[in-house]
């Protein structure tokens, strides 16, 4: 490896450091992306691109995010967890509406016109 690639800023150890402090979620996501590369190095940007959303939508919600993606996926990627944060599905008290067979999804998103709308 070229000498600039051999001593990198970020290294696994401050990488698995930094989610260790967000929450164990968080650190548990970090090692399967860790797990999954081949080489170290190439878990890299996917780990940092992870613990960057803790920046935009804080440390607390990426935890629970993290343990919201756990169950559910083998292997957690940065794509599932910003489509978890974005849809809130983190948040436990976000309002739940029933799916039409059966169960409870998040609450209604985008332009939702009520039956008024259509009576005119």
């Amino acid at each position: 490896m070229p000498e600039a690639f051999l001593r990198p800023e970020w290294d696994d150890a401050r990488i698995r450091g930094w989610a260790k402090k967000i929450g164990p979620s968080c650190a548990a996501v970090v090692d399967r992306i860790f797990d999954r590369a081949k080489v170290k190095e190439q878990a890299y940007n996917p780990s940092l691109s992870v613990l960057n959303l803790s920046k935009k939508y804080g440390e607390e919600r990426l935890e629970a995010a993290c343990a919201h993606a756990l169950p559910r996926l083998g292997s957690p990627h940065y794509r599932h967890l910003k489509a978890i944060l974005d849809s809130n599905l983190d948040d436990p008290a976000a309002p739940m509406r029933e799916k039409p067979g059966g169960g409870q999804e998040p609450g209604p998103r985008g332009h939702v016109r009520g039956a008024d709308y259509y009576r005119e």
